[in-house]
């Protein structure tokens, strides 16, 4: 009975934290979309809705802390909780990082409109909502293939960010390529998040500790 009641809560945060990856992906996409047409009243509805979203992050790191505290799980199920907490946290701060890009396309918008908009953003934009997907879909069903698919995917991350660096040149100081390469930084920064949450996502899977730019690409990858 004890186990049972363990295992239904985990399940239902479990669902939770997968309603929360959704709306975040839907906030990366809105925010980055914001900037590639020019839409700044999409970018004040990202902004806007960013305190309402996150207030799932705190819901979950609430359920978590009563479910260690009260049930004190062990092993597979502390691992598991420790993960969502970790998820749900780095969720959050990309949920942030996709108001600044808002912030970043009204201003954009406001100061130099029809610029050019380098593809590297909308690559970036989708690379990093599979990243999301690939790792919150591999904690929720112990899948380590999903989770080697979505660290893998930081490298595309990187080559995108450093092309379009490399595509304006000299030309990165001019204000359409500065707010080009400020977007793709904060893009870059989502990987860097949903990178340190696929550590704790494989420790809940394998029970080893991780980290992805050593140990994870020298024993899992191969």
């Amino acid at each position: 009975m004890y186990g049972m009641i363990l295992e239904n809560k985990l399940k239902k945060i479990s669902g939770d934290l997968l309603d929360y990856s959704n709306e975040t992906v839907d906030m990366i996409k809105n925010s980055t979309g914001s900037f590639l047409k020019e839409d700044i009243n999409l970018a004040k509805e990202t902004i806007e809705a960013t305190s309402e979203v996150n207030k799932k992050s705190e819901y979950i790191e609430y359920e978590c802390l009563k479910i260690l505290g009260l049930h004190q799980p062990v092993a597979r199920d502390l691992r598991l909780g420790a993960a969502i907490l970790r998820t749900s946290t780095e969720l959050e701060r990309i949920n942030t990082l996709s108001a600044y890009i808002s912030r970043y396309a009204i201003d954009a918008a406001e100061k130099s409109s029809d610029s050019y908009k380098p593809p590297h953003i909308k690559f970036m934009s989708q690379t990093v909502q599979n990243m999301l997907k690939d790792g919150v879909g591999s904690l929720l069903s112990e899948d380590i293939q999903l989770l080697k698919r979505s660290t893998k995917n930081f490298v595309a991350l990187q080559d995108f960010y450093n092309q379009m660096f490399l595509e304006y040149g000299d030309d990165n100081s001019s204000t359409a390529a500065m707010y080009s390469i400020l977007i793709g930084r904060n893009l870059l920064s989502m990987g860097h998040h949903i990178m340190g949450m696929d550590d704790r996502i494989a420790y809940s899977i394998i029970g080893m500790k991780v980290v992805h730019h050593k140990v994870f690409y020298n024993v899992l990858m191969k």
